[in-house]
């Protein structure tokens, strides 16, 4: 009887993340078949806040385009950081790598320049381990070509002006959890989801201890409230990354990962929190998951 439920609650949770993930993927095609209509859209700008889904959204995005013939070249701001080592001399201190002071609008405006005068342009490659520009890399621009540009700053006055001289009709395209997630009789909002997601993320994928998710996380939603918020009515577009299955996915990995916060740490009673706030969600197995899935990006 007992395996009989086991299969029974793993059928269920399959079908719910098929059918959220036919949801989102639907978004995605229908979205792509509004761009490739307009022909003389050539730029799009993709923007979310932290642990929204930006990668895999633009990488599903450019899959969708390219069944329409049209190909899409993905394009990160952060690729257009000066180098680490000049941030730092102007800075005499810490770097805050969210100020539109970390960009190098010059470059970017000659970028934007070489996709509208030449028949191939240069993006600088900015590695972060090194700190610096090591590079470029050469795209061709193809009559049939778009170009997304991806990162929170896209919404930047400074930046969004850039675009608007660039001589190129230009959309912008806002991704994050629209809605809220509900899971046995467990609702989290969208922002703080986004705290979930990017605990287990940065546990994960950059080996950083929540401690110091959690020490980050009130400077990100600063810097959220003060350049991407008020500025998301300029979008066109809006997708939601909000998944009716997450919370189970999150489940396991958040027991263990903030069950290791010390009794003394300063987070423990936010810790504490969400821990009791999760305790009766039933885990789902990452196995679960597409291969393409969103949601890889964070677990």
């Amino acid at each position: 009887m007992e395996e009989r439920n086991k299969d029974k609650h793993s059928k269920k949770a399959k079908q719910q993340i098929v059918q959220a993930e036919q949801q989102f993927a639907d978004c995605l095609e229908k979205l792509a078949e509004e761009i490739a209509q307009r022909r003389e859209l050539r730029l799009l700008r993709l923007v979310g806040p932290t642990c929204s889904g930006k990668t895999t959204a633009a990488e599903l995005l450019g899959e969708c385009l390219a069944r329409r013939g049209k190909r899409l070249h993905t394009i990160s701001i952060d690729d257009f950081y000066y180098d680490k080592e000049l941030l730092h001399a102007r800075a005499k201190g810490k770097v805050d790598y969210d100020s539109v002071k970390t960009i190098d609008l010059p470059a970017l405006r000659r970028f934007l320049e070489e996709l509208r005068t030449k028949e191939s342009s240069h993006c600088p490659i900015f590695d972060f381990k090194e700190g610096k520009r090591i590079g470029y890399r050469t795209m061709a621009c193809g009559a049939d070509d778009l170009f997304l540009f991806e990162g929170i700053q896209v919404l930047y006055p400074e930046v969004t002006a850039l675009f608007e001289a660039a001589g190129y009709p230009s959309e912008a395209i806002y991704i994050a959890p629209l809605t809220p997630v509900r899971t046995d009789g467990v609702t989290v909002e969208p922002n703080e989801l986004r705290l979930l997601r990017r605990l287990v993320r940065d546990h994960k994928k950059r080996n950083t201890p929540p401690e110091q998710t959690f020490s980050l996380w009130e400077g990100v939603r600063s810097n959220e409230e003060d350049n991407i918020f008020p500025y998301v009515d300029a979008c066109t577009y809006r997708i939601s990354s909000s998944m009716s299955y997450e919370l189970g996915i999150l489940a396991p990995h958040l027991r263990r990962i903030l069950s290791q916060i010390a009794a003394d740490s300063p987070y423990a009673a936010q810790a504490h929190d969400i821990l009791q706030k999760i305790e009766g969600i039933e885990p789902l197995s990452d196995t679960l998951l597409p291969e393409h899935s969103l949601y890889r990006e964070f677990v």
